[in-house]
């Protein structure tokens, strides 16, 4: 037991009577040891998402290196093309509802989910076409007639995701992210095995598209196993338009994300040509990959971990602090061990072909580093009902991001990538900080 505590109950206990200098020890004891559970549910929680996503990267690992040697740069740009067409239009699907069941109060939960239930069918139903919609255009505009098929393949996933979304949420309210950690881990190691297969076999650029499709269920089947639920119109429904005004700037935020993670695909490979896309989405995956998978495992941690003391700014500004410390602590030296390896692993690894890939893969792993501080700070104005604010921020930083980038072209795949890392650099801490002082201070 904690050395203060004893001290400070021994202390106490000389000038107060025997019976309450005991209640004293009791209290300062069950208060420290529920402190030290407290951290670590979060340290567990963060290492069972991470170990997770840790050996999902060990099989992408082993896909990237069969689809090194299979796949063709021009392969690598169409399935580049493809899969970030997916993620930008699936970001609507990260719009707060889930956040509104993690936050709910017990006597309103049920109702919120009904509400979030049906408002995750319109929502998915509504991708679903949209994507379907822009698949031709989009094949037009990059001459690639395959390119319209994965795009409509990819979109069939949204007719899925309903069916789980509120029980995935609700695994993550109860703090229950074990279960969330090893049906992703699941799901991700044989959609890789699936996509290393395919590639050898020869389907080339379907075959990363194609097995996130094969694999959906995975999480369906599993999520609902580890969390049943069922619609309970007892229990009545809440106010969408609640839902809907708490999620719209929480969309807004999660839009301008995704926005920028994958906005440097679309202006390369139509600026710098689709050979030049395939290197530089080689480099991201095989490197910045792993740093914000496991960026995004402390980031799924956190907002529950965080939701806990929202009501005490005191306590809030504490957990928020800690957390930040464990994150960087625990990334940095993976991350620069990452980078500084890569002239090394990467032609052994992967091919000599890759060689010209090494300086952008090293300068986006740096990258990483300065994620969290944003990630978590934007996670605070969530759990302070602020979205907005984190909304016009991140509306800031995207329009330095797309400057800087349009900038850099000049310098090719290398100067996007140098820039990427500056504006990292020097604008997340900063925004942690502002956060900290300006709204966890009082």
């Amino acid at each position: 037991m904690n050395d203060h505590c004893l001290q400070a109950a021994e202390q106490y206990g000389k000038t107060q009577p025997a019976g309450l200098g005991l209640k004293r020890f009791y209290h300062l004891s069950t208060t420290w040891i529920q402190q030290r559970l407290e951290k670590n549910r979060f340290l567990r929680n963060s290492g069972w998402i991470g170990i997770s996503e840790l050996l999902s990267r060990v099989s992408r690992l082993l896909t990237a290196m069969v689809l090194a040697r299979y796949l063709s740069l021009e392969a690598f740009g169409v399935a580049a093309l493809a899969m970030t067409v997916h993620e930008v239009i699936k970001v609507f699907n990260q719009n707060g509802i889930g956040a509104k069941i993690i936050q709910a109060p017990d006597d309103q939960l049920e109702s919120v989910c009904n509400t979030a239930y049906r408002l995750n069918w319109i929502v998915c139903g509504g991708l679903f076409l949209i994507q379907c919609l822009l698949a031709y255009p989009i094949s037009q505009l990059y001459q690639q007639p395959d390119l319209m098929w994965m795009i409509m393949i990819l979109a069939l996933i949204y007719l899925l995701m309903p069916i789980a979304l509120v029980q995935a949420f609700l695994i993550q309210r109860q703090n229950r992210l074990k279960v969330t950690a090893l049906i992703s881990g699941a799901q991700v190691t044989v959609d890789n095995l699936l996509t290393a297969l395919l590639a050898v076999v020869g389907l080339g650029a379907w075959a990363v598209v194609l097995p996130k499709l094969l694999v959906a269920p995975i999480w369906v089947i599993g999520t609902m196993i580890n969390q049943p639920w069922k619609l309970s119109r007892s229990a009545g429904y809440a106010h969408w338009r609640e839902i809907v005004h708490f999620g719209k700037h929480v969309l807004g935020v999660e839009l301008l994300k995704t926005v920028r993670l994958h906005l440097d695909n679309f202006i390369i490979g139509r600026f710098l040509g689709i050979e030049a896309l395939g290197i530089y989405f080689f480099a991201r995956n095989a490197g910045l990959g792993l740093s914000l998978s496991l960026t995004n495992a402390f980031n799924m941690a956190l907002f529950p971990h965080l939701c806990e003391v929202r009501d005490d700014h005191k306590a809030l500004r504490k957990k928020f602090i800690h957390a930040l410390k464990t994150i960087v602590l625990t990334l940095f030296p993976v991350i620069l061990l990452q980078s500084l390896l890569a002239p090394w692993y990467v032609p052994i690894v992967f091919g000599e072909k890759w060689l010209p890939a090494i300086p952008v893969f090293l300068i986006l792993c740096l990258s990483a580093i300065p994620r969290p501080f944003g990630e978590g700070a934007s996670e605070v104005m969530r759990v302070l009902n602020k979205p907005h604010i984190d909304f016009f921020w991140n509306m800031a930083f995207s329009l330095l991001f797309l400057v800087g980038i349009s900038i850099s072209l000049a310098w090719g795949i290398v100067g996007v990538a140098v820039s990427i890392l500056s504006i990292h650099l020097l604008l997340m801490p900063l925004y942690a900080a502002w956060v900290t002082r300006r709204y966890l201070t009082q």
